[in-house]
């Protein structure tokens, strides 16, 4: 089965499987408040799919007060990212995390094994082919 994907990805990135880029999602935790933000610095890395989920730290003031958190109210950002470009998202949230005012954060990936349909790839992965069409 996965030797059929990669022959139709091979198949529509014209015999360039140099092309073909795994996927990995990641996962970035920051105070609500700064959800935005993050969003569209993320974008600028050709994100093109991202979920939020919202949650809620269940530490006590003391704990919040010593590690320095001032909000409990949490946005879950999960993207979907190409491999080659996750060392330099990384990066540039570990810069926001230490210089934006509140907005501390958290970041890592998780390798995705597989994707179903070579379209959701393209999607993902935002790989743009151009058709030519016959006339």
């Amino acid at each position: 089965m996965e030797q059929k994907a990669k022959k139709s990805l091979s198949k529509v990135n014209s015999g360039k499987s140099s092309d073909i880029r795994k996927l990995k999602l990641l996962v970035t935790i920051v105070n609500r408040s700064k959800e935005t933000y993050y969003i569209d610095l993320l974008e600028q890395f050709e994100v093109n799919m991202q979920v939020v989920l919202y949650g809620s730290g269940t530490a006590n003031s003391e704990m919040l007060n010593m590690l320095g958190l001032a909000e409990t109210e949490k946005a879950i950002i999960l993207s979907c990212v190409r491999e080659d470009r996750v060392e330099e998202i990384k990066h540039a949230l570990d810069e926001k995390f230490h210089k934006i005012r509140n907005g501390k954060g958290i970041a890592y990936t998780i390798p995705l094994q597989s994707v179903v349909g070579v379209a959701i790839y393209q999607f993902l992965s935002n790989y743009q082919t151009t058709r030519t069409e016959a006339n």
